[in-house]
């Protein structure tokens, strides 16, 4: 569990999950609420090289802030290497209407794949580690009832 941020689809993605002419979306951690997640421990012996391959995909253009956050697990509380997003970013996008995110699902789509894609394969996999996520599972039934899905 992390207190003070929460995850939300509303960085803009022209390479990974969208192009310059049809901007894609990921998610990011904004400012504010609580978020449920994985936290991944690192082996001492491998953590540098872990880091680097880390930063080099995550930092590529440094539009994320990097922050270790307090997170608690059920080993109890541990700092994490967390990439947090300002909401003064110009990735940062405020929230869409429906229509304009149903717009994204159904068009944007780049390098990795599509947004659509990208929402499901989270989804999925926070809900095989038993994370529940009403945002998500909110745009999910937001894709099925649109026929996305």
């Amino acid at each position: 569990m992390l207190h003070g941020w929460h995850r939300t689809l509303r960085m803009r993605s022209r390479v990974n999950r969208g192009t310059p002419q049809q901007p894609g979306l990921v998610f990011a951690l904004l400012p504010g609420g609580a978020c449920c997640g994985v936290v991944y421990r690192l082996r001492a012996e491998t953590v540098e090289a872990e880091l680097e391959r880390l930063w080099t995909r995550e930092m590529p253009t440094g539009v994320y802030d990097p922050r270790l956050l307090n997170c608690r697990t059920a080993q109890g509380p541990v700092q994490a290497l967390a990439f947090t997003l300002s909401r003064s970013s110009p990735a940062c996008l405020p929230r869409l209407p429906d229509d304009d995110i149903e717009h994204i699902l159904r068009h944007a789509s780049g390098r990795y794949g599509s947004t659509l894609q990208y929402l499901a394969e989270t989804a999925s996999a926070l809900q095989a580690r038993g994370v529940h996520d009403r945002e998500i599972e909110r745009l999910m039934a937001l894709a099925r009832r649109r026929g996305l899905l």
